[in-house]
């Protein structure tokens, strides 16, 4: 297609469409330029011509970013990023007294590889079977043997038994519980070095380490389906993690 512009009051053409967007680069035609084809009743403004609209189809669009605070779109060029958050112009005196208060910045967090956490399970498992089933296993090992071959059932057996079985049950969930909610990590977990925090990255409570510990139940409940959510979810979060609102992070500096 064919095209006429103006320049000076002076009427210049035809030139080839891809012509006259040469000179739309070079700001030689202007958006205010005339311009004029076969087919139109009149000059009219390039704005206003199907350069225009074939013009704007041809660039893309800006690229945005999620604010890490208000959650809204921005173009990049307008935000501020901040490690691995992106922040707009509004919510950047809130973003930066977070920081100044020491809470992490929402989307700053380095989460914990799945690996790490496995490795964190398994030595917890270890750290509880040395310091507290060996002895038990011993303890129950001699009263069996002080018991052999007495015909009448002996008490004091029957109640080791009992407190046995109730060390069992509660041995795990108070570990568990009491080191994260003090420290924010078992022993396993300062050992990989990962933590477990709120979303903001600031320190859970007893309760919401009591209502993780029983959350983990239902997620293995489920044939462990809950526990493969991390391989999928974008914060890496297990079920018991988005029932509890808790995240498990990387604390190492590297």
């Amino acid at each position: 297609m064919a095209w006429h512009y103006v320049l000076n009051g002076v009427s210049h053409g035809p030139v080839a469409e891809t012509e006259i967007r040469s000179l739309r680069e070079q700001n030689v035609v202007t958006l205010d330029t005339p311009v004029w084809t076969d087919g139109m009743a009149e000059w009219v403004p390039f704005e206003r011509s199907a350069l225009s609209g074939a013009e704007s189809a041809a660039v893309p669009p800006a690229f945005t970013r999620t604010c890490a605070e208000c959650g809204k779109a921005f173009p990049e060029g307008e935000m501020l990023q901040y490690e691995n958050a992106w922040v707009c112009a509004a919510c950047k005196p809130v973003f930066f007294q977070r920081i100044k208060e020491g809470v992490a910045a929402k989307g700053s967090l380095k989460y914990a590889s799945i690996g790490g956490r496995f490795v964190a399970l398994l030595i917890d498992g270890l750290i509880i079977g040395a310091i507290f089933m060996i002895p038990i296993v011993v303890i129950s090992m001699l009263i069996a043997l002080s018991a052999h071959g007495e015909q009448k059932p002996n008490p004091a057996a029957s109640g080791v038994f009992l407190f046995i079985i109730l060390l069992l049950y509660l041995v795990p969930p108070i570990y568990e519980i009491v080191m994260i909610g003090k420290y924010g990590a078992t022993l396993g977990k300062m050992a990989m070095k990962i933590k477990v925090v709120r979303p903001d990255g600031s320190p859970i409570s007893y309760g919401r380490s009591a209502g993780r510990y029983f959350a983990k139940i239902l997620s293995g409940m489920i044939l462990y389906i809950g526990y493969l959510m991390a391989f999928w979810d974008d914060e890496k979060c297990a079920l018991h993690d988005r029932i509890c609102q808790t995240r498990v992070i990387s604390i190492d500096p590297s």
